[in-house]
């Protein structure tokens, strides 16, 4: 009589782990990774590290999530002096660490490949708290500071991969480009600088 052999364990979320992808119930997780400024930012101010935290729904191939964030930027340069063309006198610009506190949600559809391997897109949208600081004298007179709190409205396109590595445990890499506005207020008068930056990172992601 021929044998019949199962091919349960062949197939790519198969194995002993029963892993398969989180399409239902909650996750909580926390992540770290990269912030990398980019045009007029990437002037200012270098890479910083990230650390986020996250609440997760599930719902079949839709994801939603709650978040909060955090990042310290520091500046290419503390110190900027430059000479005062036609006048001997020296202006010097100083530049603080700008350190960011986010707060978010997100929705984000995704295409399972296999069995316990997902792709997704979606998009983030909320606020940044962020703490920017500059301060500007030419020859030590009347100097100028400013550090100030403001908020601004952020949102980012996100693109990923999440895969399970036990029924309750995964991994989520990914990649976002993240568009927010610094504002300035200094008594009646505001200004505002557009800043973007590329954002890589993974997550441990802890289903329940």
């Amino acid at each position: 009589m021929a044998q019949h052999h199962s091919s349960r364990a062949l197939t790519y979320g198969g194995g002993g782990s029963g892993a398969v992808n989180f399409s239902d119930g909650w996750g909580i997780a926390a992540g770290t990774g990269v912030d990398i400024p980019q045009g007029n930012f990437n002037y200012t101010f270098k890479p910083a590290n990230s650390f986020n935290a996250s609440v997760y729904r599930f719902l079949g191939p839709f994801t939603a999530n709650l978040s909060v964030g955090y990042m310290n930027f520091k500046p290419d340069e503390y110190l900027i002096s430059e000479e005062v063309e036609g006048t001997g006198s020296t202006a010097n610009t100083y530049y603080a660490d700008m350190p960011v506190i986010a707060a978010y949600g997100g929705a984000a559809y995704n295409i399972d490949i296999a069995d316990n391997f997902r792709v997704y897109g979606g998009v983030n949208l909320g606020v940044y708290f962020t703490d920017f600081a500059v301060g500007y004298e030419i020859d030590g007179v009347d100097p100028f500071v400013y550090d100030k709190w403001s908020q601004s409205l952020y949102y980012a396109p996100k693109v990923g991969v999440i895969f399970p590595i036990t029924p309750k445990l995964g991994v989520s890499i990914e990649s976002k480009y993240n568009f927010f506005s610094q504002k300035l207020t200094l008594g009646d008068v505001s200004a505002k600088q557009n800043w973007n930056s590329l954002s890589l990172g993974a997550e441990l992601v802890f289903k329940f």
